[in-house]
């Protein structure tokens, strides 16, 4: 085995241990992952989702669609471990690891630089961005891998003329859009940049493109045509920048100040021209230092504590990776084109949403980035070792550099492991799973079980937990109005109301589960959060 491959599987076996190390517990399982393993478990037993639907391309969950590509990854795992956490969440993680390989491979195929791509390989496994999203059954991780596979396979039939390779290219593309609305608009804008910087080299080879282009139409259509008539559009209408009102109700306000509505002051205040500066501000938030170094997320579930999207070590590597790409001739001008498209490319998803910079959304702009950071290193040592006689300041600077990551990595892990959990217990969830293994053990006793509906979607994590007959909740299932956003939930199923907890509503001989309400009566027992607060009170009536 070369020295290459060495690091490489040290590498990759680092990037396992690190997303995979008590994946079954840590952070706890939220509502959207439970929704992905129930379905997926309902298909197996009944060949139906959670709401009846035979084998859909989109899944209805929460009155909102979710792509269905991932719940047909978690399927074989579920149907060989089990409904657990583990099983749910191992095809990201695999994934996840992939994606470092070819991240590898990619940036050797256009680089030829060894060094180089295992740096980046090495950047992207201890990234604090992309680690936290392979830990989870996160769509937005899934759909990464098959984009930077389908580029990888492109310039492997582009400069290795590996002519199957285009193949996989076009399927690879096409299945990210099977798995995340995000991928929808970041992979055809890849493809788009790719097509028109490389037309030349693509033309020349047209008569070898017409069948992967049809194939590449023809396994688009039915995610296409679910799209448009399975709901699957609405999940932009909750999140979409347009279900911000600000904007119009700002443009209101400005116009009443003019006291009247001639035609200068619409074009002034048009709210049109309030929601293009609305997304220009949502876009450029995805680079600002703030959220990629110091604080990252606004968002509880996609953030850890005191963390930006990377480390702030990497900040100069990364301005300097800017001027070197621009400056040095280690990629083609095309390539280098290619790697600004991507960065370019990469928020523009999360930008045309109301909730903005969203690491979830955007997290395809963490391959960009890692990029620029190893180039900025690499180059770095490179001038290092050219500029003096002897080899001290080269290895001074790994040396230094290497203190640096590794303080910042394990601050990171000690963040993630012993502070994550104990910060942020509610937005994760914690304790649904002893709260119904507790209430199973105890449902013959009781004529209603009253859950406490504080938390997101708790009806779709008793279901998970409880492996909940499928055939039952389809007969059962009953989703809420939506609220503004879109979005619907499940208040009863079975003996279990997820509603307010009001004791004088609750009839006798029940069972309640309730959070921070004001109940008159002794607990039964508690079900603790990490940091030991109450995440559930028990009592009975």
């Amino acid at each position: 085995m070369t020295k290459n491959k060495i690091f490489l599987t040290l590498i990759i076996l680092l990037s396992i241990i690190i997303r995979g190390i008590f994946i079954w517990n840590t952070p706890a399982l939220n509502p959207d992952e439970a929704a992905l393993g129930y379905n997926a478990y309902s298909l197996i037993q009944t060949g139906r989702d959670e709401h009846g639907n035979p084998w859909p391309l989109h899944f209805k969950s929460f009155g909102d669609y979710k792509p269905g590509g991932y719940v047909y990854l978690a399927l074989p795992f579920i149907k060989i471990l089990g409904l657990t956490p583990l099983a749910v969440r191992l095809p990201n993680l695999i994934l996840s690891v992939l994606t470092i390989l070819f991240l590898y491979k990619l940036i050797l195929l256009l680089s030829n630089k060894s060094s180089l791509a295992l740096l980046t390989a090495l950047v992207l496994a201890i990234n604090p961005w992309h680690i936290h999203f392979s830990r989870g059954a996160w769509e937005s991780s899934a759909a990464l891998f098959f984009i930077v596979f389908a580029v990888y396979a492109f310039y492997s039939y582009l400069i290795k003329n590996k002519n199957f390779h285009i193949y996989l290219s076009v399927i690879s593309f096409v299945a990210s859009l099977y798995i995340y609305h995000s991928a929808r608009l970041v992979a055809p804008l890849l493809v788009l940049s790719l097509l028109l910087i490389h037309s030349t080299k693509l033309f020349s080879k047209f008569s070898k493109l017409i069948l992967p282009v049809i194939i590449g139409i023809l396994i688009c259509l039915p995610v296409a045509f679910s799209f448009l008539t399975s709901g699957g559009s609405s999940r932009f209408s909750g999140v979409g920048i347009s279900a911000d009102q600000g904007p119009i109700w700002r443009a209101n306000e400005l116009l009443n100040h003019h006291m009247n509505t001639k035609l200068v002051n619409r074009v002034m205040h048009n709210k049109r021209l309030l929601y293009a500066i609305n997304w220009a501000d949502n876009y450029l938030s995805h680079f600002d230092l703030n959220f990629l170094f110091i604080n990252g997320d606004e968002v509880p579930r996609s953030k850890v504590p005191e963390m930006g999207q990377f480390y702030l070590i990497e900040l100069p590597f990364l301005l300097l990776g800017l001027f070197f790409l621009l400056k040095s001739n280690i990629f083609q001008s095309s390539h280098k084109l290619f790697i600004f498209s991507w960065l370019f490319i990469a928020p523009i998803a999360s930008s045309l949403t109301f909730q903005s910079p969203s690491a979830l959304r955007a997290l395809p702009t963490v391959i960009p980035l890692s990029i620029l950071v190893s180039l900025g290193i690499y180059q770095s040592y490179i001038l290092l070792s050219q500029s003096f006689k002897n080899n001290f300041p080269a290895i001074s600077f790994i040396l230094l550099l290497s203190c640096f990551y590794t303080y910042s990595f394990a601050y990171y892990l000690d963040a993630y492991f012993v502070h994550y959990p104990k910060r942020y217990p509610f937005a994760w969830e914690y304790g649904f799973d002893q709260a119904v293994s507790y209430t199973q053990s105890k449902y013959d006793l009781y004529d209603h079980i009253y859950v406490t509906n504080k938390y997101d979607q708790p009806y779709i994590l008793f279901l998970f937990f409880s492996k909940y007959d499928p055939k039952l909740i389809q007969s059962e299932i009953k989703l809420t109005p939506p609220d503004q956003f879109g979005f619907s939930t499940v208040t009863n199923y079975g003996k279990y109301q997820f509603v307010k907890i009001n004791w004088a509503d609750i009839p006798e001989n029940s069972l309640v589960l309730a959070s921070d309400e004001d109940v008159p009566a002794d607990p039964i027992t508690t079900i603790n959060f990490p940091n030991q607060q109450p995440a559930f009170t028990l009592y009975q009536k």
